[in-house]
Order: C-alpha cells, then sequence, then structure tokens
C-alpha cells in the first residue's frame, strides 16, 4: 500500500541553520570592512576577498537547497523556502556592495579624510537592520519586519546629508576633489546596502503575510484597515492579488477574519483622490451602484495613497461571455448594464458642447507600441498610385478635423466602461467599479470602449466570435438609438473616432506583432474612412461607418 507524502508546515531545519550561518559570516564581514575604513591596506583587502568569495559559495548552497526543495512542502513553507533563497542572494549583493565601500577607501589620500563624515552612523543602522532579519523570520513578528524596512529611509537620510555636504565643498574647491568624490562613491555604496536591507524586509512580508507588497503597500493597507475599523491583525489577515493594473494601482481582495472581505487599492496619489472623489458622485448620483469608500489612506514619506472599498461580489460581465455556458445570461446582462448607464447619462446632461480629442488621447497612448512595432506605426510609401501616409500623419490630420466635430453636451463617463469594470450581483444587479477615469464628457467614449472591450475577448472559433461582433453590433445599435433618443446628428463620427483611438490604444497592450497589426490596422482604416469624408468636405451628420470593422 503506497503512504501518501507528508506534508510540511517549513522548509528543513538545515535552511534556517545556514541562513543563520551566513547571517554571522555578513555581519562579520561589515565589521571587518568598518575597521578597515580606519587603515586601508591592501592585507586587509585580501581577507575581504577571500570572506567574500566564501559568503558568496554559502549563499549559493542556500538558494540551491531553497529553490527546487526536495520534500513535499506545504504553499506556506514552499513559500518560505524560496523566500531564503532570495534573501541569501541579497545578503550577498549586499556584501559585494560593502566590498566595494572598502575598495573605494584605497583610493584616499590620507586615512582619516573618512573621520568628518561620520560613517558610523551608517554602519550602526546597517548592524541593525542584520540583527533584525533572523527574529523578524523565525518569531515572524510584524514589528520587527517594519523596523527592518524603515533602516532604509534612515540610511537614505544620512546619504542625502552626505550628499548635499560633500556638493558643497566640491562647489568650493574645498579639499581635495579626488578625495571628495572617493568618499561621495563610499557614501553611496552605504545607500544601496539600505536598498538591499529593504527588499530584504519586504521578502520577510511576503514570507510571513503571504503576498508580494512593497513595504509602502503594506503601510498603506494596515494603516486603512484601522481606519476602516477592521482588524489589521496577520493572522486574520489574508490577502489575494486581483491584478497590478496598467495604471500603476495594486488592486487585492483582503479577507479580515470575521469583519468579511474588502479591497485595498493603491497608487499614485493623484489617481487615488480622483477615484476616491468619483466614487463620492457617483454615489450621490446613482445610490449603491458602486462600491462604498471605508477608508482612504493619503500619500507621505514617499508612500502612494490607497483605498479601502465595499467588495463587491458577484460575476464581472467579461466572466460572463467568456464562460460558454452562460451565454444566455451574457447579453441580457449586457443590455442591463446600458441601461444603467444611459439613465445616468441622461441624469447629468449638460447643454455644454465639447470635444473629446480622440487622435489626441490615441496619439498619446501609443508609446510601447512604438518602441515595440516602430515599422506598424511609421510606415509610409506608396501602392502603384494610392499614397501611404504613416500613422502619425493620420492623427495628426485627424486631429485637426476633429476640431469641427463636437458632441452638443456633456454627460458624465465611467471613463473605463468595459466589461471587466462591470458586476452582476447573484440577485441580478448592477455595480460600476474603477472610477478613477470618470468625468464629464462625450458619452461615444464609454461606447468605444464597450464595444472593443467584446472583440478583444480572446475567443476562438468562428461561432464565438460571430457572437461577439453581434453583441458588439447591438452595442452600437444601442448608441444610434440613444443619439436618436437626444437629437445628437454627429454620434456615429465620434463613435468611429472613439473606436480608432481604442484600436490603437489597445497596440501597446500587445506584444505579438500580428495582434499589434490587426489592432493598428483597423484603427488606420477608421481614420482614412473619416479623413476621406472630411476631405470631401461632407458633413459629419451624413458619415456611416462600414460595420464590417466589427469583425475583429
Amino acid at each position: 500500500m503506497s503512504r501518501r507524502p507528508i506534508r510540511r508546515d517549513r522548509p528543513p531545519k538545515a535552511a534556517h541553520d545556514d541562513l543563520r550561518l551566513l547571517l554571522a559570516e555578513v555581519s562579520q564581514f561589515l565589521d571587518q570592512v568598518r575597521a578597515a575604513l580606519a587603515e586601508p591596506e591592501s592585507e586587509a583587502g585580501d581577507d575581504l576577498r577571500y570572506k567574500a568569495a566564501y559568503i558568496a559559495t554559502l549563499s549559493l548552497v542556500i538558494r540551491n537547497q531553497n529553490f527546487s526543495p526536495r520534500e513535499n512542502l506545504s504553499e506556506a513553507a514552499r513559500r518560505q523556502s524560496h523566500g531564503l533563497a532570495f534573501i541569501s542572494l541579497l545578503l550577498h549583493r549586499l556584501t559585494l556592495l560593502a566590498h566595494n565601500v572598502f575598495r573605494q577607501a584605497l583610493h584616499l589620500s590620507r586615512a582619516d579624510f573618512l573621520n568628518d563624515y561620520a560613517l558610523d552612523e551608517f554602519f550602526d543602522e546597517i548592524d541593525l537592520g542584520l540583527a533584525l532579519i533572523r527574529p523578524a523570520l523565525e518569531q515572524r513578528r510584524e514589528k520587527q519586519v517594519i523596523r527592518l524596512c524603515q533602516v532604509e529611509g534612515r540610511l537614505d537620510a544620512h546619504y542625502a546629508d552626505r550628499f548635499r555636504r560633500l556638493s558643497e565643498e566640491l562647489g568650493a574647491g574645498r579639499g581635495r576633489s579626488g578625495d571628495l568624490v572617493t568618499t561621495l562613491m563610499i557614501v553611496h555604496y552605504l545607500e544601496r546596502i539600505g536598498d538591499m536591507i529593504l527588499e530584504i524586509g519586504e521578502e520577510l512580508i511576503y514570507i510571513v503575510f503571504g503576498e508580494r507588497l512593497k513595504f509602502t503597500q503594506y503601510q498603506a493597507l494596515m494603516d486603512g484597515l484601522k481606519t476602516a475599523g477592521l482588524d489589521p491583525g496577520r493572522k486574520a489577515t489574508a490577502f489575494q492579488s486581483i491584478w497590478s493594473g496598467r495604471s500603476g494601482c495594486r488592486v487585492g481582495v483582503v479577507g479580515t477574519g470575521g469583519n468579511g472581505q474588502v479591497v485595498f487599492k493603491c497608487g499614485p496619489s493623484g489617481k487615488m483622490e480622483r477615484e476616491r472623489d468619483n466614487l463620492k458622485t457617483w454615489a450621490a448620483l446613482k445610490p449603491g451602484l458602486t462600491p462604498t469608500v471605508r477608508a482612504f489612506v493619503p500619500a507621505r514619506e514617499g508612500r502612494a495613497a490607497a483605498l479601502i472599498l465595499e467588495y463587491v461580489s458577484g460575476r464581472s460581465l467579461r466572466d460572463l461571455f467568456m464562460d460558454s455556458g452562460l451565454a444566455a445570461e451574457a447579453e441580457p446582462a449586457l443590455a442591463g448594464a446600458l441601461e444603467h448607464m444611459a439613465g445616468l447619462w441622461r441624469a447629468t446632461r449638460q447643454e455644454t458642447p465639447i470635444r473629446a480629442a480622440f487622435a489626441r488621447q490615441a496619439e498619446k497612448r501609443l508609446g510601447p507600441a512604438r518602441a515595440l512595432f516602430p515599422d506598424l506605426l511609421n510606415f509610409e510609401g506608396s501602392w502603384g498610385e494610392v499614397e501611404i501616409m504613416s500613422l502619425r500623419e493620420l492623427l495628426r490630420e485627424a486631429a485637426a478635423l476633429e476640431q469641427n466635430l463636437a458632441a452638443p453636451f456633456t454627460v458624465r463617463i465611467h471613463g473605463d466602461f468595459n466589461l471587466s469594470n462591470i458586476m452582476r450581483e447573484e440577485g441580478g444587479g448592477f455595480r460600476f467599479l474603477d472610477l478613477y477615469r470618470s468625468r464629464t464628457s462625450d458619452y461615444a467614449q464609454d461606447l468605444s470602449v464597450m464595444i472593443l472591450s467584446l472583440l478583444r475577448l480572446p475567443k476562438s472559433g468562428t461561432a464565438a466570435r460571430e457572437r461577439l461582433a453581434g453583441a458588439a453590433r447591438r452595442v452600437w445599435d444601442f448608441a444610434l438609438a440613444f443619439a436618436a433618443e437626444n437629437q445628437d446628428q454627429t454620434l456615429e463620427a465620434r463613435l468611429s473616432f472613439g473606436l480608432a483611438r481604442s484600436y490603437l490604444s489597445s497596440a501597446r497592450f500587445e506584444a505579438r506583432r500580428p495582434s499589434a497589426a490587426r489592432f493598428i490596422g483597423y484603427g488606420r482604416r477608421l481614420l482614412e474612412a473619416l479623413l476621406a469624408h472630411g476631405r470631401a468636405g461632407r458633413p459629419w451628420p451624413e458619415f456611416r461607418l462600414d460595420h464590417r470593422i466589427l469583425y475583429i
């Protein structure tokens, strides 16, 4: 009879023993570097070189043991094994930086030159950081991990002070310029050691907390949970990433024990403040349609801002369209979401014309695609008697043409109205997510984003693609009906400009050339159709789109 393998909750004891030994060797190495700075001599350099080589070997042994553990480990133990391997690598890198400190000191004209710059303050902080690693790992205490991470900030402050002093002395011509530059290099390496200590602390956050978070994100999460009145204790808190957004935001679902779940969103201060304000605006316009803001953590001391939001259960419209078994539910759900959005547009309509400037938006969003596929974007030439303009030229002419095309009124738009940002709850209700781009603008932007989010779904097969194209066409028909209801005669032209912007913007997220070429090709075709209409001097209410563009 076969025996089930035993799952272990911790990596082998030998791994901890080896890390303790490595920490002791690294601490001793730092002591030797500190002592050698008083009398920098090549003989001391030999000892340091031998010890650095031993530390490198020991670090490699730990990495080999832990990156591919042989035993059947639990997920927590496997996470700790990988963490130990990475910490050993960071300690090796820290040693190399400390060795560079000594090697720079050999270039000084006199040994006592460093006395005026109080380098002991750096070494005392580094010693503290190294001393905190072992208890933080073995006892898994949050306070020790936080103290460890905070070492980097104090080393940064010491470096900033010495950098200012050395810069002033170099500018004033005080002292030997070579010694001043060498000292600047020494304090730079000491500051870089602080970066290694911070990375070790963040690896400990991963081991203890179970999720890779930057220290600033972890602080914002704990502060946000406290502000929301939730218990931020590690044992009662579980974190699961949803995505790291293309906007630079970190998003995750946080379980808080008996208090249920919340959503944590951390990112640039301006974006978090804008989303908070937009959520408050939407709550006043359509109560219950958007998540409740449980807490807001403002940015401070280099820390990103964060939101703690109500967790919304249910399934996104993207999930409904991707699951073949839910095909019958997907399109009615889409129709319901469009009606909710149209209700908000009606409620917020203002008789102020607006130009959305879709061509200019597309130009700003092409950066990554230009780097990956410059030939697709910069190609120009001729095909027989037909002149082919570069995409830059097309967008420049389109931007000028859009100056004569305005929406007759403004509404409050979602700003990123795609399938992933619409949740259908179990009871059939709808919730809208990710509102930091919301503003008053042209509703054609919301509609163009929704159409392309349908066409971009990774579904293969003729029947599936035709179903998505049909859904996109129904969004288009909905748009035309809303335009007719509101006497908007130029929507079809503006929606085509918006679709061109969405197609071209999508190319920046594609690493595969065929996909990028397809999106850029559709964007070009739309722009060329619009430009042909404009060059002919025909009025915009007469523009009609060839709907074959919806079959991607």
